[in-house]
């Protein structure tokens, strides 16, 4: 193709071979940005969950007479998640983070199906029966759905955290839509929360300095993910009876 600009701003042939063999060279790491990206949100949520499990044990092994070497190999084991999750978020800028591309219609009521049988052993111990009322009759929302499923395992795995296992419990979970919204409420009768914590429960920083107490960390992780769709999430506290967790997103991204 002849070139139609002024001379002073034509490449020279050696340039333009330069400039294709470097469109070239660039092509297969185009691609391998766009593998990456999706790698690495493959990997965020079990890692999140990973942390999440983590601190579950560590909080078991706090109040039971568990050997020190067992506590010093989970804390071990924090610190190392904590890393590989560092390496995550930090390697996202590198690759470019390609959230709008994998987004989906989720249907809720499976992703909490599926949440339901991942936390069922661990619910059957903590003695908290998990319930839910009207959520296959809300629509598909538009949105990633490994972030759907961490949002929904984080609020139900803090009520199961929240269930002492020394009596009976139960989480109830409904959904209702309405103006292009759904609204879901996680309603637990576990004892609520310590009015003391309560201002900072989706606070990072705090939840950073509270590991093995709970699921503080996944509650920031809701938050996260509740923000960044454009919808709002919320806590009524009964301390001494429990709390009720309410979820407001749009159907379609705002």
């Amino acid at each position: 193709m002849e070139c139609t600009a002024p001379a002073s701003q034509c490449p020279a042939p050696e340039e333009r071979q330069e400039q294709h063999a470097n469109t070239a060279y660039a092509q297969p790491f185009g691609s391998l940005g766009m593998f990456g990206a999706v790698l690495l949100q493959q990997l965020t949520e079990p890692i999140s969950v990973i942390q999440l499990a983590l601190q579950n044990a560590l909080a078991e092994s706090v109040k039971s007479n568990c050997p020190a070497v067992i506590k010093r190999d989970l804390q071990t084991a924090m610190a190392a998640s904590a890393t590989i999750a560092t390496v995550i978020k930090n390697s996202r800028g590198i690759v470019g983070w390609l959230p709008k591309t994998i987004e989906t219609d989720v249907c809720v009521h499976r992703v909490v199906e599926r949440v339901l049988r991942l936390l069922e052993q661990s619910a059957g111990q903590a003695k908290i029966r998990l319930r839910t009322e009207n959520l296959d009759a809300l629509p598909a929302i538009r949105m990633r759905e490994n972030d759907c499923e961490q949002l929904l395992f984080a609020l139900m795995q803090n009520a199961v955290q929240a269930a002492d296992g020394s009596s009976d419990h139960c989480l109830l979970i409904t959904g209702a839509q309405q103006d292009g919204r759904i609204t879901l409420q996680f309603q637990d009768d576990c004892g609520g929360i310590d009015p003391t914590c309560l201002q900072e429960i989706f606070d990072p920083f705090a939840a950073a300095k509270s590991a093995g107490k709970g699921t503080r960390l996944g509650l920031c992780i809701a938050h996260r993910i509740v923000r960044q769709r454009g919808g709002r999430i919320s806590v009524q506290n009964r301390y001494g009876e429990g709390t009720t967790f309410t979820v407001i997103l749009p159907i379609n991204r705002i």
